[in-house]
């Protein structure tokens, strides 16, 4: 699964389903994505939408939800909070929605020590730190010809 740093307010408790596990969800709250396929939707009606001045034909063929999805569904979005609000970090993994994948830290310096402390090497925390993302998985080859894999946060250690 990939993993990046997402900005949380301190305090933040991630929400769990009836069995006590996580609820995916995505970093972005509810009212902005809503409005955001609203403003799609209405892109589609009037024949501006991006994907209708490449291809008019579309709008024929599809209403705007079976092209492009239904509404937002509010279970899987985020509280809505400012940037001013959250000042903490926390890692979420990313192939589902997202769901938390380690505490929330108060900074940086404080997550950075953490990823440390779970076995990644300073190279790869590093790069972590920096990008705010790592891949899933990586597979290549060396410089000395040898096929390598490795996921998540280590995949930064590659060659």
């Amino acid at each position: 699964m990939s993993r990046e740093i997402r900005r949380v307010p301190p305090n933040w408790k991630h929400p769990k389903d009836h069995k006590g596990r996580y609820k995916p969800l995505f970093d972005e709250d509810y009212a902005t994505a809503l409005a955001d396929w609203q403003r799609q939707a209405d892109q589609w009606e009037n024949g501006t939408h991006p994907d209708l001045v490449k291809s008019p034909e579309l709008q024929e063929k599809y209403a705007f939800p079976e092209w492009c999805g239904e509404a937002p569904d509010p279970d899987y979005y985020r509280p809505a909070w400012t940037e001013a609000e959250a000042t903490a970090y926390q890692v979420y993994e990313t192939v589902s929605e997202g769901t938390p994948d380690s505490p929330v830290f108060d900074s940086e310096a404080d997550l950075r020590q953490w990823l440390l402390d779970q076995g990644h090497s300073e190279k790869a925390t590093d790069a972590f730190m920096e990008y705010k993302w790592a891949p899933s998985a990586i597979m290549a080859i060396s410089t000395e010809g040898q096929m390598q894999y490795s996921s998540n946060i280590d995949s930064w250690n590659l060659k």
